[in-house]
C-alpha cells in the first residue's frame, strides 16, 4: 500500500474514531440525564403514593371519627331514653296493671338496648361499662319498684314509686353515663 493509502485510511480511522468517541460521549450524557430524568420521575411517584395514602388515611379517620361521634350520639340518646322521668311516660298506657307495666318497661329497656348494641364497637371500653351499668341500674330500680307494688296494682302508683325512689341526683348513673360520655367527647374520644 502506498503512503497516500496509509495517510488516508489512517485518516478514516482517525476520524471514525473520533466519531465513535463524540457518540459514545453523548450517548454516555443521554444516558446519565435519562437515568436522573428516571430517578426523578421516581421520586415524584413516590410522594404522589406517600401523599394520596395520607389522604387516604386522613379520609378514614374523618370517616371513623363522624361514626365514633354518631355512636356516642345514640348512646346519649339511649340513656336520654331509658332515664326514668322519660321512660315511663313513653311506655305507661292508662289501666295497665303494675305487673304488665313492668313487663313494658323491661321490654323498652331491652329493646332499645339491642337496637343500640353494634355501638359498643365505636366507643370506648370504658364508655360501654358506663352505659351497661346505668341500663342494668334502671333494670333493677323497675325490679324493686316492682317488689314494692303489687302486681295487680295500677301503673300510675308504679310509676309514681319508681319516681318516687328514683335515683338520688348525685349517684343517678344515667347521669353519670352521660357525664362520661361528655367527657371523652370533649377529650377528643
Amino acid at each position: 500500500m502506498s503512503t497516500n493509502g496509509l495517510v488516508l485510511t489512517f485518516a478514516f480511522l482517525a476520524s471514525s474514531a473520533l466519531i465513535v468517541l463524540v457518540v459514545y460521549i453523548l450517548m454516555k450524557q443521554f444516558l446519565k440525564q435519562n437515568l436522573r430524568q428516571m430517578e426523578f420521575l421516581n421520586r415524584e411517584q413516590d410522594l404522589l403514593k406517600l401523599r394520596l395514602e395520607i389522604d387516604r388515611k386522613q379520609q378514614t379517620e374523618k370517616t371513623s371519627m363522624a361514626i365514633r361521634f354518631q355512636a356516642y350520639e345514640r348512646m346519649a340518646l339511649f340513656l336520654e331514653r331509658i332515664n326514668p322521668p322519660n321512660l315511663i311516660p313513653r311506655v305507661m298506657t292508662p289501666g295497665q296493671s303494675a305487673a304488665g307495666f313492668q313487663a313494658q318497661l323491661h321490654r323498652s329497656i331491652r329493646d332499645e338496648y339491642e337496637h343500640n348494641l353494634s355501638q359498643q364497637l365505636y366507643i370506648t371500653d370504658a364508655a360501654w361499662v358506663l352505659v351497661k351499668k346505668a341500663k342494668e341500674e334502671v333494670v333493677s330500680l323497675v325490679n324493686l319498684v316492682a317488689s314494692k307494688v303489687g302486681s295487680d296494682e295500677d301503673s300510675g302508683k308504679f310509676a309514681t314509686e319508681m319516681l318516687t325512689i328514683g335515683f338520688a341526683a348525685k349517684d343517678n348513673p344515667v347521669e353519670k353515663a352521660l357525664e362520661g360520655l361528655k367527657q371523652e367527647i370533649r377529650k377528643g374520644i
